[in-house]
């Protein structure tokens, strides 16, 4: 008995985490449209991130299911994508599904090509670095101004620093970000009739 229940107990264990593993892989297979092989490829890639961050195989392949979800397509830009959130989700105050929600959108809205998802996350975390705000405030900031400033032929680096400038005294989003994008909309407007 004191042999057989640790054993028994460890093939529970590890039965448990692979239908867990599959439970999360089929989420990533709902959302993507890849052939075999690349399904194989993306689970390799989410088995590899899950050594090199603090995040399980599970919770990357959760993060990767919102990427399909959100229209995210091929194996290196599903695979950058998925690293660039978990990675601000390890790092920062925005969890990874929060991140992959956000800046697809943001990147959606302005037009920016998804290889540049990593960029965009850097840029992110510099300003949250070096302005009296956080990466949240400044992702929610940019998605809330990112119709009004491409209209307005801003790029996507200018609407993260003008989210920072805004959250970092204190503008919360709800109020700036319709503010500034009504701002923007008559600048835009004023130009175009001049």
């Amino acid at each position: 008995a004191k042999v057989t229940t640790p054993i028994v107990g460890a093939f529970g264990a590890s039965a448990k985490a692979a239908v867990d593993w599959e439970t999360a892989f089929t989420g990533v297979q709902k959302t993507v449209d890849a052939t075999s092989e690349e399904y194989e490829q993306l689970a390799n890639n989410i088995k590899q991130m899950s050594t090199e961050t603090a995040s399980s195989a599970n919770e990357i392949a959760g993060v990767m299911e919102i990427a399909g979800q959100l229209g995210i397509s091929g194996v290196d830009n599903l695979t950058n994508f998925t690293r660039t959130m978990v990675q601000l989700g390890d790092t920062t105050n925005l969890s990874a599904e929060e991140a992959a929600t956000a800046l697809a959108r943001f990147m959606n809205i302005t037009g920016e090509s998804t290889s540049n998802v990593d960029k965009i996350g850097s840029a992110i975390v510099d300003l949250g670095n070096n302005f009296a705000t956080s990466e949240s405030e400044i992702t929610e900031m940019a998605t809330r101004l990112a119709s009004a400033g491409t209209i307005a032929g801003m790029s996507s680096t200018d609407i993260l620093a003008l989210s920072a400038a805004m959250s970092s005294v204190g503008i919360q989003a709800e109020a700036g970000g319709t503010a500034m994008t009504q701002t923007l909309t008559a600048m835009t407007a004023a130009v175009a009739n001049f």
